[in-house]
């Protein structure tokens, strides 16, 4: 599967409500693992809430909320919301956002990777191997099941 983030530059300059960033999140994150549930009012409203997301400026997000929110909608399939934010704090202190959301648009779209943190190469190559797990179940699932005849019954 090819995926395809935006990078930081990509990211609209401007600031978006709500649905707006409900509207370009789920678009962004379900071109790249179709199968997500998307991203929720509730949800964000949540990751606020729990400080894992920081409260939007008079009902606005920035480019920040929307690299960060994209980051979570990606990777909570395969971690939990506590250990994706305790990552990312840790990523982005000393206002390395940007690096830190570049690095990972970079190794989700199989661009340079080198002088990247390698628990962000590791976060990639996890949700990398889930994606293709869930692509190899749903495969099986295509073919008739022939149940195993070799075990005994009582």
């Amino acid at each position: 599967m090819t995926y395809h983030y935006p990078s930081w530059d990509e990211l609209p300059a401007i600031d978006l409500y709500l649905d707006q960033v409900l509207l370009y999140v789920n678009q962004v994150t379900q071109n790249n693992i179709p199968s997500d549930k998307g991203l929720t009012a509730s949800m964000v409203n949540n990751y606020v809430k729990h400080e894992q997301l920081t409260k939007p400026i008079k009902k606005k997000y920035n480019r920040k909320h929307l690299a960060r929110l994209i980051a979570i909608t990606a990777l909570k399939n395969v971690f939990s919301i506590q250990e994706i934010s305790r990552t990312l704090t840790i990523l982005t202190a000393n206002d390395q956002s940007k690096e830190s959301y570049d690095g990972f648009v970079a190794c989700m779209n199989e661009q340079e990777t080198s002088g990247l943190p390698e628990v962000v190469i590791s976060a990639c190559q996890t949700l990398k191997l889930y994606d293709h797990t869930q692509k190899l179940v749903q495969n099986l699932e295509g073919e008739e099941y022939e149940p195993n005849t070799n075990y005994e019954t009582e």
